[in-house]
């Protein structure tokens, strides 16, 4: 047995667009990205379901906040792109693609009534360190702009470098950290930081 995260999520408000199978299409582009970017396995199920596997738990919550910046900042005119995320982290077979940490993530997801972001463990320290302070940052998400998530998402890509993410956008330093500093980014990088030195702590527990 190993520690796996499996991120299973939804989009938000996806049977009330203006285009649902655009915003659906939006979701397989921002899949795609991510698989090779954190090197997991991404799925869809019943059009707007989803559930990636990362190979690497620790970045889970990366993971996470970057799938929702790219949906945010794929937005169309009019319209907010977004996803409810349940991040499960726990134990699963090596040479198996099930165990108890798909079904934490799954039952996890139904189980959000109003929260759009959630964490789910059966190691109670892990979350009570996680738990709440997932919520918060959930919170966080759901006030970004377009513009915040775009940059936000760039800032991850670019592990900080504002130069880089200015250059990225095609905009200044100042715009670029005006921007980060209304996306509550330097809370986020440390929430980021804290949960990678956690879920390493419970790999290595």
């Amino acid at each position: 047995m190993t520690i796996k995260a499996v991120l299973t999520g939804d989009l938000i408000h996806s049977q009330h667009s203006h285009d649902t199978l655009a915003y659906i299409e939006g979701l397989s582009r921002v899949l795609a990205t991510l698989s090779e970017r954190y090197g997991a396995s991404a799925e869809t199920f019943r059009g707007d379901g989803f559930q990636l596997v990362l190979g690497q738990p620790a970045l889970a919550f990366d993971c996470a906040l970057a799938l929702r910046a790219g949906l945010i900042a794929a937005s169309p005119k009019g319209e907010r792109w977004d996803a409810r995320v349940a991040v499960g982290i726990g134990a699963a077979p090596v040479d198996k693609g099930y165990g108890e940490v798909f079904v934490l993530s799954g039952q996890g997801l139904d189980s959000m009534k109003k929260s759009t972001l959630g964490v789910f463990c059966s190691d109670s320290r892990f979350l009570e360190r996680t738990e709440l302070v997932t919520e918060f940052v959930g919170a966080i998400i759901e006030q970004w702009t377009q513009v915040e998530a775009q940059t936000y998402g760039v800032h991850l890509t670019s592990q900080g470098d504002q130069s880089s993410t200015a250059h990225h956008l095609g905009k200044s330093r100042v715009t670029v950290n005006k921007a980060l500093q209304r996306a509550q980014a330097r809370l986020l990088d440390r929430y980021l930081e804290r949960t990678h030195q956690w879920i390493e702590e419970l790999q290595h527990g």
